[in-house]
């Protein structure tokens, strides 16, 4: 059925459930599953047989959303196992790691962490909690004892043989020993999946930090490994995880991450989903209901948009822009659209025109430099500095436009032997900086023959990071933009053409060069 064949019904665009939780971990679990979009690339992180499984990506992309939905599935189960959501700052809250630690010793800390913290959710199923502050920390030995024991009948039996004071419901239970003696029938052949997101919640990149962080996921492997029952599920972002250079053990942790990227056609999907679960949860229509989310996305989104918005020089369904301005992050495509609501609720309007979208933009912007600066200024400490100096700028540049832009506007005034490291490694020329700059997300590289239709696709730095690495080859032939969800928060001009094709913007020095061969001087 088409959705031309029905009325589409009059919807509030300042709902705020309308396009979802920005945070998957908040969003009610029902509410999450009828929007979640599943891929192939997650099945290894769902099969219940992998017992240790690392979801990595960018912010924004859906990390918590794929670990509360796993947890959601878990807990319906027929077998359901003990599932432990957890964070990096609920684990640490536990014990502090050991100063000036070696990574072995780091790793075993990891591991002591992680079964009190299974001894927590254990007491909690059983009916009683540790009198200690520390949740029955066990000890190093302890936990190598536990190797292909079953976790929770291992931890049962700790506690039965220990002295270690618990408290018990006494109504329901006359002592200690009847209560373990219990627990053990019943509980110990469970399974524990431990689900950990944001244990890079506070990262900052130091030696420290690098040894701290990485240690947990060389921790986790060996638990998953060598402990019957454990299934381990955890989530970091791509940056931290590239900054674990000096942790080798990471090498044999790479076959179990799962990375996610969203095409295109999938964000159709999430978008035209979260609407389609909007319209069932608020029962409103039979036949909208009978639509398909896949099969009708298209016409779905026009329920909240109208149909076709004037996108460069060609008039596009509403998702293009969205898509465009949303940098393939989910998270910011339900910021966009919802600050787009907002406005167009002020209006009293029925749908979302472009003129909504335009208005929420400077806001939308700043939001989204202050992301990518929290985000990676561990790898940059001057991110900031350097994005600001594209302020009043134009927004497409050749390669050595580029790097002339660097140059005179960031390195001249500070200075290259004041540049800071960039990914841990030492500043020696301006392609470096642009290649970050790539890297980040703020500069996309596009075609030159695509011209200024609002067609053309930008390149993304995870389709082609080899771009902008080479002085002899540094862009293949593309020119260099500075992606639309910045450009409002700066004062980016448009970009623009001369008669004879010329890409040109507000500074007068800008004009074309032969992109292709450059020094790094």
């Amino acid at each position: 059925m088409s959705i031309a064949e029905i009325r589409p019904p009059k919807i509030d665009l300042n709902d705020g459930t309308l396009f979802g939780n920005d945070a998957g971990e908040d969003e009610l679990p029902d509410v999450l599953n009828s929007y979640f979009v599943d891929q192939l690339a997650f099945k290894p992180f769902l099969d219940r047989q992998n017992t240790f499984q690392v979801a990595r990506s960018r912010k924004g992309m859906g990390k918590s959303a794929l670990l509360s939905k796993l947890a959601y599935d878990l807990e319906r189960d027929d077998n359901a196992p003990i599932v432990i959501s957890a964070t990096g700052a609920n684990l640490l809250a536990i014990a502090s790691p050991p100063p000036q630690s070696s990574y072995l010793e780091l790793q075993n800390f990891w591991a002591r962490v992680i079964c009190a913290r299974v001894n927590y959710a254990l007491g909690k199923e059983i009916g009683f909690a540790f009198s200690e502050n520390s949740m029955a920390l066990v000890e190093s030995s302890e936990v190598a004892g536990f190797k292909e024991r079953n976790l929770i009948g291992a931890l049962i039996q700790r506690v039965k043989s220990s002295k270690i004071p618990i408290e018990v419901n006494l109504k329901e239970h006359k002592n200690h020993e009847e209560l373990l003696k219990r627990a053990i029938e019943t509980f110990s052949e469970r399974k524990v999946w431990l689900l950990v997101d944001d244990i890079d919640s506070t990262y900052i990149d130091s030696a420290e930090q690098q040894a701290v962080t990485s240690t947990f996921f060389s921790a986790c492997r060996a638990l998953a490994r060598e402990v019957k029952g454990l299934h381990i599920r955890a989530s970091v972002r791509t940056d931290v995880w590239s900054a674990f250079r000096d942790n080798e053990d990471l090498d044999k942790c790479e076959q179990y991450v799962t990375d996610i990227a969203w095409s295109a056609p999938d964000m159709k999907v999430i978008l035209s989903k979260k609407i389609y679960s909007y319209f069932s949860r608020n029962h409103m229509s039979e036949v909208v209901r009978k639509l398909d989310y896949r099969q009708n996305a298209d016409e779905i989104v026009t329920m909240a948009f109208v149909e076709k918005m004037k996108w460069g020089k060609s008039f596009v369904p509403p998702f293009r822009p969205i898509f465009i301005l949303s940098a393939g992050r989910p998270r910011w495509m339900s910021q966009l659209c919802r600050f787009a609501g907002s406005e167009a609720s002020k209006h009293n309007r029925e749908r979302i025109i472009l003129v909504d979208i335009n208005s929420v933009m400077v806001r939308y912007s700043r939001f989204r430099l202050n992301d990518i600066y929290k985000e990676h200024s561990h790898q940059y400490n001057g991110l900031e500095k350097l994005i600001e100096t594209f302020s009043n700028s134009p927004a497409r540049y050749t390669t050595i436009d580029l790097l002339t832009q660097i140059s005179t506007r960031y390195l001249n005034v500070l200075g290259s032997g004041n540049v800071p490291p960039i990914d841990g490694y030492p500043y020696k020329y301006p392609l470096q900086l642009a290649h970050f700059l790539y890297k980040v997300g703020f500069i996309v590289a596009r075609k030159e023959h695509e011209g200024d239709s609002g067609n053309a696709d930008f390149t993304r730095y995870e389709q082609r990071p080899e771009l902008l690495l080479d002085s002899r080859n540094p862009d293949d032939g593309m020119l260099w933009e500075i992606h639309p969800s910045f450009r409002d928060a700066l004062n980016i001009g448009r970009v623009k053409k001369s008669a004879k094709g010329v890409v040109v913007g507000k500074s007068k020095n800008f004009r074309k060069r032969s992109p292709h061969r450059i020094s790094r001087q």
